[in-house]
């Protein structure tokens, strides 16, 4: 199996009360697939990428990439993880450096993991994401949040992973802006053969990026299918619900 989640759980205690964050969820993902993980504000999303990302464990529960388990992979092992599995963050300016230009950034990475990209292949990868030399040589600050975001996108994809990781990367976006980026991660995984976790609340966002769709509420899956599949026939009464609220 490529990647799958087996039984995932993570509780955290508030006011005196303990909630799991993760309850028990369960999913797989093929090479190439785009999955989108969609529900409402506090329904696990971002915990579940913080345990697959190693920015937090879980209480059970296990990850598999490649058959080979990643759930809590020692800290001298996971720069080779990030090799293979990078994550695309909701902020971009706060995932780059103020103080570095966006190429310097970049090519921290390539050299990080000495990497044998050549200008040729740069250049290729930058006019994917619709970037140009001169936005990369300026700073954060200096461009919109939609060019820093495809700066992280460039970020990620010069180093060549199998999984990408998208985390609301589109929520801090107007909607123009937001379409223009989701479509282009689409386009880029699919060139690429790169599989992508798209965490999302936005449910038409999910349905026109993903090829299957994993509705969490309460940490738990409450249904998953095909993205057109599931708008048109959603089978569980919380589904059900979510896009009565669309309409």
């Amino acid at each position: 199996m490529f990647f799958e989640v087996q039984d995932l759980t993570k509780t955290y205690t508030h006011n005196g009360h303990r909630f799991a964050a993760v309850d028990h969820l369960s999913f797989s993902l093929a090479p190439g697939e785009i999955l989108a993980v969609a529900g409402e504000s506090g329904s696990g999303k971002s915990t579940l990428c913080r345990i697959i990302c190693q920015f937090s464990r879980a209480d059970s529960g296990h990850i598999l990439f490649h058959d080979q388990d990643i759930t809590n992979v020692p800290e001298k092992e996971r720069k080779q993880l990030y090799r293979h599995i990078q994550m695309v963050f909701q902020h971009p300016y706060r995932s780059f450096h103020p103080r570095f230009t966006l190429e310097k950034s970049i090519l921290a990475g390539i050299r990080n993991y000495h990497l044998p990209v050549t200008p040729e292949m740069f250049q290729q990868y930058m006019e994917e994401v619709h970037l140009t030399r001169d936005i990369i040589r300026r700073y954060p600050h200096e461009v919109s949040g939609g060019e820093c975001q495809r700066a992280a996108l460039l970020r990620s994809l010069v180093i060549g992973p199998e999984l990408l990781i998208c985390d609301e990367v589109t929520s801090a976006l107007d909607a123009t802006i937001r379409n223009e980026i989701a479509g282009l991660i689409r386009r880029i995984c699919q060139h690429h053969r790169i599989a992508c976790l798209f965490i999302t609340h936005d449910l038409y966002l999910a349905r026109t990026m993903a090829d299957r769709i994993l509705i969490m509420h309460h940490g738990r899956a409450v249904e998953e299918g095909p993205a057109e599949q599931l708008f048109h026939h959603p089978q569980q009464t919380y589904t059900q619900e979510l896009l009565s609220s669309l309409l």
